[in-house]
């Protein structure tokens, strides 16, 4: 059985232009269009990694 989980690239909502490897897990639809759950490494401040599972729109999330 194939699992449903892709990588893909998570954008920066900053505007920067910066992208991270990231995991998609699942699809879901809303009144604004189509959301993406992943999970992504984040600096969460100065020399501290941590992982992030969050919603976010298909705009910010490419094909790796």
């Amino acid at each position: 059985m194939s699992t449903p989980s892709r990588h893909c690239w998570v954008a920066d909502g900053s505007g920067g232009g910066a992208r991270r490897p990231g995991l998609l897990v699942e699809w879901r639809q809303t009144p604004s269009g189509w959301e993406g759950r992943v999970v992504y490494g984040a600096l969460l401040r100065p020399g501290v990694w941590g992982l992030v599972e969050e919603w976010l729109p298909a705009a910010r999330l490419t094909p790796l």
